[in-house]
Parts: structure tokens; C-alpha cells; sequence
């Protein structure tokens, strides 16, 4: 859905690129008087034909989007720019809520899992207490005994 979204945004602006008469070269200077440069190979890559739309957007096309849309006479096509990008961006947002989703669900299980362990190993314990408990009194009346089967000897 992402490089959809991505397809889309770049198609409006190859559209806004030729509406405005804009080469690669003065997106890729503009760019970089912004302070996001784009390699003149990127914008050309971007632009090209090959249908390689996987570029990240907040390095790539975020900045080219920033030069196209800066303001002009018709704003049809710069509404649809950045409508295209806030979809792209919701996008983006909801796959980083489903991935967290979904590391906060493994973690959850992750500590029912850790706390379930805990408890046994808290029952364990107590059994051996209760075991070591019986032994040690085996062992006091085993003493005592001995003890007594001494004194009754002298």
C-alpha cells in the first residue's frame, strides 16, 4: 500500500514537474538550497520510467515535493501533492501502529510467559523449603537419638 501511495505521489509530481518547467538540475539545486539534497541521479531515478518507486520519502521525495509545491498560480495540483502525502504519512502511521501492536502483544505474552515461570519456580521453591524443613527435622530427632543411645551407654 505504501509504494502505491509512493507510485501516486510520484505521478503528480511528474505532473507538477512539467506543469512548472522544472529540469532535474533545478530540483536537484533547489533541493539543496533547502537543506535536503537530492543527487541530480535521484531526481532523474525518481522521475524515470522504471518504475522503482521504493525511495525513502522523507529523504527523497519529501524534498522534491518541498521544491515542486513551493507557491504558485494553480493549486489544484498542489492540493493533490500534498493530499497524496498526508495519505502517504496516515500510511506509514498505521503500519507503525500495527508493528507496535504487535510488539506490545509479544510482549505481553512474552511476560504472562516470564510470570507463569516465576510462579512454578516460586512453588518449586517452597516444595524444596518444605522437603529441606522435613529433612532437617529427620536429622534433629536422628541426633537426638544418637545423642540419647550415648548418654544411656556411659
Amino acid at each position: 500500500m505504501v509504494n502505491e501511495k509512493k507510485q501516486e505521489l510520484i505521478e503528480e509530481l511528474k505532473a507538477l514537474r512539467v506543469e512548472k518547467e522544472y529540469t532535474y538540475q533545478q530540483i536537484a539545486d533547489e533541493t539543496e538550497k533547502m537543506g535536503s539534497p537530492v543527487s541530480l541521479s535521484t531526481v532523474k531515478l525518481v522521475f524515470s520510467d522504471k518504475r522503482n518507486h521504493n525511495h525513502d520519502y522523507n529523504n527523497v521525495l519529501k524534498p522534491i515535493a518541498d521544491v515542486l509545491s513551493s507557491p504558485a498560480e494553480n493549486d489544484d495540483l498542489e492540493v493533490k501533492v500534498l493530499q497524496t502525502r498526508l495519505e502517504l504519512k496516515d500510511e506509514i502511521i498505521g503500519q507503525y501502529q500495527t508493528r507496535l501492536e504487535a510488539k506490545d502483544k509479544k510482549y505481553k505474552d512474552r511476560e504472562a510467559f516470564y510470570m507463569q515461570q516465576i510462579e512454578f519456580l516460586q512453588q518449586q521453591i517452597a516444595f524444596k523449603d518444605e522437603q529441606i524443613r522435613h529433612h532437617n527435622e529427620a536429622m534433629d530427632r536422628k541426633d537426638a537419638y544418637i545423642r540419647e543411645l550415648i548418654q544411656n551407654q556411659k
